[in-house]
């Protein structure tokens, strides 16, 4: 560093040299600019998707005439079963009858690598959990080879707040709440649509009550969603009762959707239990077929059908280079975005041309769930993608 004085005679040439290291700064800021997004561009193709096209904590249980053979027999069934859950996941139930058969060939094309986790060995016995990861291009080719169309896009979280209606009463951080502890049981974290319900915490407490779930109070609603970090809130007041002439149980639930725009959707739901079924027996297959419905829903919405491809132009607006590089990651976090073309840089924002698969409104969707919004640039025939955070 070099310092310099300059009296205030020479204010004219302080102003030109403030002017001049300002221009260069901008260069070099643009120059890195440059040099990172060609890495991104040599990156982007290879970048990991989300964590769709993993597999975690298959239970595997083999015996044989020693313990290297049961693990053996333990790994390779764990593959294969990871492997049909894998299948299910991300396509309709409707389709689940035209999926491949999985043997030990398909899952030698399309298995990435796995892990294994708390080994436990004797008496020619193998037990653990296997983690399978898959490789997503051979996936895809294999499901568009079928013609069996698929969804990959992950959404983001959704906390659940099950409240349970006796009379006139509504329970939702009372104990015993056997509808809380059924969902707290099976909501699943993973796969394409995450479910997470809350921890019981006194600070969970002082957010909402039932009361004020079950009424879509908005600023509680909002309050939960924000601690737990998810795109909305799923209220499910749930009131069970037993048809005493059929012996069958029967419950009645209205399911309240806080989400996107802080808009409320309300449907409702009835199920009858087969005869003689035990209450909790009903609850969880009650709870079991709400999560299926909610996924099904999901991957219908993000359905994706083999080869079709579209292009679209879009200005990111980024000032600032940390901006552009966060950006930059959550694209790539995106499954159904293909390649992203760099077409002109400046200053304030960048040009790209994104290749993905779908239509318009599954982008957008697939985007939001990254923190990333669509729109499109008032008075010029190109969208804006630009972070939801900001």
């Amino acid at each position: 560093f070099v310092w310099v004085t300059i009296s205030t005679h020479h204010t004219k040439i302080l102003n030109w040299i403030y002017i001049l290291m300002f221009r260069l700064s901008q260069i070099v800021n643009l120059f890195g600019f440059c040099c990172i997004t060609l890495v991104f561009q040599t990156l982007y193709s290879t970048s990991v998707k989300a964590d769709v096209f993993t597999i975690r904590n298959v239970e595997v249980n083999k015996k044989a005439a020693s313990e290297l053979t049961a693990k053996a027999k333990a790994l390779a069934s764990g593959q294969r079963t990871a492997l049909s859950l894998l299948l299910k996941r991300i396509t309709m139930l409707y389709d689940h009858d035209k999926l491949p058969k999985v043997n030990d060939e398909l899952v030698t094309e399309l298995v990435r690598d796995f892990s294994v986790s708390d080994e436990k060995f004797g008496g020619g016995r193998y037990l653990g959990k296997v983690n399978v990861r898959f490789r997503p291009k051979a996936v895809r080719g294999l499901l568009e080879k079928m013609s069996i169309p698929f969804a990959e896009t992950a959404s983001r979280p959704l906390v659940v707040l099950p409240i349970l209606a006796e009379g006139d009463t509504q329970l939702l951080w009372d104990e015993p709440n056997p509808w809380f502890d059924m969902w707290g049981e099976y909501a699943r974290s993973d796969g394409l649509l995450p479910l997470v319900t809350p921890h019981r915490e006194l600070s969970d407490i002082s957010l909402i009550s039932a009361e004020q779930a079950s009424s879509g109070d908005l600023a509680g609603l909002r309050a939960v969603s924000e601690k737990y970090k998810t795109r909305g809130v799923l209220v499910l007041i749930a009131q069970f009762s037993e048809i005493q002439e059929r012996e069958v149980q029967r419950v009645e639930i209205k399911m309240i959707n806080f989400g996107k725009n802080n808009l409320l959707n309300e449907k409702l739901f009835a199920y009858e239990s087969q005869t003689e079924m035990s209450l909790t027996e009903f609850q969880k297959q009650v709870v079991l077929a709400q999560i299926q419905q909610l996924e099904e829903d999901w991957k219908q919405a993000n359905l994706l059908s083999g080869g079709i491809n579209n292009t679209m132009t879009a200005l990111v607006p980024a000032e600032r280079l940390s901006d552009w590089l966060e950006i930059k990651k959550r694209l790539s976090r995106v499954a159904t975005v293909k390649h992203v073309e760099i077409r002109r840089m400046s200053v304030r924002e960048t040009e790209i041309r994104i290749r993905f698969q779908g239509a318009t409104d599954q982008l957008r969707v697939a985007l939001e769930q990254n923190g990333l919004g669509l729109s499109a640039y008032a008075g010029r025939n190109v969208w804006t993608v630009e972070r939801l955070d900001q």
